[in-house]
């Protein structure tokens, strides 16, 4: 019996002892220093990530419309062109060079808080120019749709529209050879309808969609660069932009870009701030951050149409009294657009989770037909 009652001690003291060791083991694990350790290298190592490898973007502007609405959210390669050293942002390898198509993301030069996203349009060493041609005009290079919106005419008809100017693109690579240039495909205009209705930006909707408002009518068409096609959206006539910044023959006999000199356009030609402008002007090898690759989501949160619908309904000189939308009708944008809605631009965190809670969650759609869509 003593020797029973000592074994069954040993027992006990064993298991105490390995029960001790276990808590104390669990109190290891569950330190709270050593868990926040762990949580800050984990977001440096995703945020380095992030900065080097697969950024994950979102389109707050209309410039690339139709490739990209407002609401899409895209992933980034970040390696596609350059290997850079995580928060410097140093390029250590230089992978690749963009190419004429590529739709990149780059850091302006007066804007370095932000990132742009457009095309390529010119490569360093490319002699290039820019001439406005009238859709109607027989030098354009376009495949016509059967039955556009507009009416060629060599005679004044009043009240006629005659279609957009188109900004057609001639380029002489390593500034030699003949002129060579995009070619272009008109689509009708259903389908340029459909695919711009949803684009949450009243500048490229269809007069019909906006009545009393008077603008032109805007005209899809499909550009082909070197083989790669995609869209664009033409929408006004007459009106050229003043490229004297860029150099004073960019219309004539056009512009070499210098070395490491990129310029790029939106795919909204009328309503994008790109190359064209002094405020972008062409771009730096060095501020090119890498390849739009792919559509991973996307939302038409309708923001600028309740800002256009609400500050027309609060006494601005708009004329717009309601957008004739299928899939968001008038008695939706009084129900779901607000005054704040008129202060997108100036708002603050606490405004924008309100206004997000209250009217932006209740009125988004989200567009599924888009998600999964490469980029090209």
């Amino acid at each position: 019996m003593a020797c029973i009652s000592e074994l069954w001690g040993v027992a006990r003291k064993n298991q105490s002892s390995r029960e001790s060791e276990s808590e104390k083991s669990n109190q290891e694990r569950e330190n709270p220093f050593s868990v926040l350790i762990s949580f800050v290298f984990l977001l440096i190592l995703v945020f380095a990530f992030k900065q080097s490898m697969l950024d994950a973007n979102n389109i707050p502007s209309g410039s690339m419309i139709p490739t990209l609405k407002v609401g899409d959210y895209l992933f980034v390669n970040k390696m596609r062109y350059s290997l850079r050293l995580p928060y410097l942002g140093t390029e250590l390898l230089r992978i690749d060079d963009p190419k004429r198509g590529d739709i990149i993301t780059f850091i302006p030069r007066e804007e370095t808080e932000k990132n742009y996203v457009k095309r390529v349009i010119g490569l360093p060493g490319d002699r290039i120019r820019i001439r406005y041609i009238g859709v109607c005009d027989p030098d354009l290079p376009l495949e016509r749709a059967s039955n556009p919106e507009y009416t060629c005419s060599s005679e004044y008809q009043d009240g006629a529209y005659q279609g957009p100017d188109v900004a057609f693109v001639e380029y002489k690579p390593n500034d030699s050879g003949e002129w060579q240039h995009f070619t272009y495909k008109e689509l009708g205009p259903d389908e340029s309808r459909t695919i711009l209705t949803d684009s949450d930006s009243s500048s490229v909707l269809h007069p019909e969609i906006v009545p009393g408002y008077q603008s032109d009518v805007p005209v899809v068409f499909e550009e082909t660069i070197e083989g790669r096609k995609h869209l664009i959206v033409e929408r006004f006539r007459g009106i050229t932009l003043d490229h004297g910044s860029i150099c004073p023959t960019f219309r004539t006999t056009g512009c070499v870009l210098g070395e490491d000199k990129y310029f790029v356009m939106g795919d909204n030609r009328d309503d994008s701030k790109d190359s064209r402008y002094h405020e972008v002007g062409l771009i730096d090898r060095g501020s090119i951050q890498g390849k739009a690759l792919i559509i991973y989501f996307s939302i038409d949160w309708r923001d600028q149409i309740c800002h256009d619908y609400s500050m027309s309904m609060n006494g601005a000189d708009m004329g717009i009294d309601g957008f004739r939308l299928e899939d968001f009708p008038v008695e939706d944008q009084i129900e779901y657009c607000s005054t704040m809605d008129q202060y997108i631009v100036r708002e603050n965190i606490w405004q924008y989770l309100v206004r997000t809670a209250l009217y932006r969650i209740p009125r988004m759609d989200v567009r599924w037909s888009r998600l999964g869509d490469l980029l090209h």
